[in-house]
């Protein structure tokens, strides 16, 4: 007498989004541990559910650019966590370019005027860690700049205007007086008050970002035997009055390359004077 023939197993997983039928979970359960693709979840540190906590606050405009946070003992007895625990979050923080700290009697933790810092560390670190050169990160700021002085061309408004024409004022005073430390951060501040009158938000952290990291090389540069800083930007200003973007474009891309090249001239004797103490022998 024939056996009857067995008939197959139902199948009793679910479909997933695509269609294929899912694993039971007795199945599934195989099938990871055979390959081991996935590793045990832990529970998130308290510091980064702080981060969390005080990001939340800012997106949903709670916190804005230029508030300060409660102090330390506040902060911590209103998320009930440790002081340790939250100075290890506002550090975090700290690095990410979203709060930064201030001394003194009206001192504390501040949320930051900008999205830059993060730009500005990640710019940073591939120099530092030479994933790129200071040529080619000189090279990207120029084709940047040409994009921001057309929009500011078009878009700037008289207000704009006026606060680039008083950081030029002030680069003058600071130059008469020979401050030149002071006047490198206030000619700095012209390219971020140049993006910021195209009313793009990313290309003023973008630039931003890269005038904060050019600078160290051009207070270690110094200024050119015929530094055309006042007489360009003056230039540049009044063209971008007459929206003359043709011409403002040719008078920034005149005056970058000139720097460009001093840096670059700059940075090659230092590393030539690097490698020749380096090869030394003492006496």
């Amino acid at each position: 007498m024939p056996q009857p023939r067995s008939r197959p197993k139902p199948h009793t997983g679910r479909k997933t989004a695509d269609g294929a039928l899912a694993l039971p979970a007795g199945d599934r359960k195989e099938t990871r541990s055979a390959g081991k693709p996935f590793y045990p979840i832990k529970t998130r540190r308290i510091f980064e559910e702080i981060c969390d906590a005080i990001r939340a606050k800012l997106v949903s405009g709670e916190l804005k650019a230029g508030d300060r946070l409660p102090s330390e003992r506040e902060l911590s007895e209103m998320l009930d966590v440790s002081r340790t625990a939250l100075r290890e979050a506002i550090r975090s923080l700290e690095i990410a370019g979203i709060v930064e700290m201030k001394k003194g009697s009206r001192g504390g933790a501040f949320i930051t005027q900008t999205g830059a810092g993060q730009v500005t560390r990640t710019f940073r670190d591939m120099l530092d860690f030479g994933h790129v050169s200071l040529a080619t990160l000189l090279e990207a700021r120029l084709m940047v700049m040409d994009a921001v002085v057309r929009a500011a061309c078009e878009r700037a408004k008289p207000a704009d205007i006026e606060r680039l024409s008083r950081n030029v004022a002030e680069t003058v005073e600071l130059t008469r007086q020979g401050r030149y430390e002071e006047r490198t951060l206030k000619a700095v501040e012209f390219s971020t008050l140049l993006a910021n009158s195209t009313g793009n938000q990313v290309m003023s952290a973008i630039l931003e970002a890269m005038a904060s990291v050019i600078r160290r090389f051009v207070l270690i540069a110094g200024p050119p035997a015929h530094d055309p800083v006042i007489a360009s930007r003056l230039r540049l200003i009044e063209q971008i009055r007459a929206k003359d973007t043709n011409g403002a474009c040719e008078t920034m891309r005149s005056y970058l390359t000139k720097l460009n090249a001093h840096l670059l001239n700059t940075e090659k004797a230092q590393l030539r004077s690097d490698a020749r103490r380096r090869t030394r022998v003492p006496a």
